[in-house]
């Protein structure tokens, strides 16, 4: 995301440029790319940082004048990114390694600075823009609604002291942010603060839940199993995935594991009188502890849910779309998903002991 939004602003100075600014610009271009692929993450945000500061002083204005908001906040957005422990799951630097966890966390010290930057920069523009409505006579119509923007801008700043309402409070900026753009359109660099809201967030506020079982804390409800094909590189990695993200999963929502080709498989769910098991998908199939089983688009939104986090909020998302769009987009990728990765050498992730002990045999 950060990538895409300073590509954005690179980009709009493409057309007011030319000759070697251009060239510079141009390969800040090809920088982004290769920052949203994760190739040497630290270096490429470390030269991407540097030309922000390029183009802040010698584009955006002379030196020793002050750059526009989006250029600055992508300088510290970058900043923010260098300070965060290299090689998370999913970058090119991070394949390979035997725990897909890596001993990765981001600092709790950076959402809070990414929070109280918002909340400085949220409020400037909220009174900023109550000022320019008052004095413009044309859109005084619209000063109850800014002024129920800075209303909400400053009690977003007052929660930087109380972290039991950040929650409610980011919620709220969100969709106010997003409200506003509706109404009025995306001011300069509004994509850049959007990404500050989001790097104010954490994830943990929102632990994982299920999304088709009630009875997932009972004593009674075993944990649900994850069968996935262990012939196939692109299963092996959304297990690792799971086993990766579930830092906000409760533990008796964190799912078991088991190939669709063992014996497990074979005992706990093929023989049921009330599966039909060759018209299965051989790709994942979710079984939760009430019994129930779950395929395709289902399966997935679900094990996202249980993730929590953004992968909860998007699983709630998925579930407004129609399912059979939702299917149609897994049946595609399952029936090329062999030819995505390699084949692995066994049926099980390369893992550490502590995760392997999840596995069924």
């Amino acid at each position: 995301m950060l990538s895409f939004a300073i590509a954005g602003l690179l980009a709009a100075r493409l057309t007011i440029v030319s000759g070697p600014p251009a060239a510079l610009l141009g390969i800040g271009l090809v920088g982004c790319l290769l920052l949203a692929l994760g190739w040497h993450d630290r270096g490429v945000a470390s030269f991407l940082f540097l030309l922000v500061a390029t183009v802040a002083a010698l584009i955006d204005g002379a030196p020793l004048v002050l750059p526009g908001a989006g250029i600055t906040l992508a300088g510290i957005l970058l900043l923010f990114h260098l300070a965060v422990p290299p090689k998370p799951f999913g970058a090119r630097d991070a394949r390979g390694r035997t725990d897909p966890r890596g001993g990765w966390h981001r600092p709790r010290w950076i959402g809070d600075s990414a929070w109280m930057l918002l909340a400085l920069v949220l409020l400037g523009r909220g009174l900023g823009r109550v000022g320019d409505l008052l004095s413009t006579p044309a859109e005084l119509d619209f000063a109850l609604l800014a002024g129920v923007g800075v209303l909400i801008e400053i009690a977003f700043a007052l929660t930087t002291f109380r972290r039991s309402l950040r929650p409610t409070a980011w919620l709220v900026m969100l969709l106010w942010r997003i409200a506003w753009i509706a109404a009025f359109g995306a001011a300069p660099g509004e994509p850049i603060l959007l990404l500050l809201l989001v790097f104010a967030c954490d994830p943990g506020w929102w632990p994982g839940r299920s999304l088709e079982q009630t009875d997932e804390t009972s004593d009674d409800a075993g944990p649900a199993v994850l069968y996935y094909d262990g012939d196939c590189g692109l299963c092996h990695g959304f297990v690792r995935l799971v086993l990766c993200e579930e830092a906000t999963t409760p533990e008796p929502l964190r799912p078991r594991f088991a190939p669709l080709s063992s014996e497990h498989f074979a005992r706990q769910v093929a023989d049921r009188s009330d599966v039909d098991a060759p018209t299965l998908p051989d790709s994942i199939v979710l079984v939760l502890g009430n019994g129930r089983l779950l395929t395709r688009s289902a399966a997935v939104l679900e094990i996202a849910s249980r993730l929590g986090g953004f992968w909860r909020a998007l699983s709630l998302v998925g579930r407004l779309l129609p399912t059979n769009l939702l299917d149609r987009g897994y049946d595609g990728i399952a029936r090329i998903r062999k030819r995505l990765t390699t084949r692995p050498n066994e049926s099980c992730p390369l893992l550490p002991t502590d995760l392997r002990t999840r596995f069924e045999s």
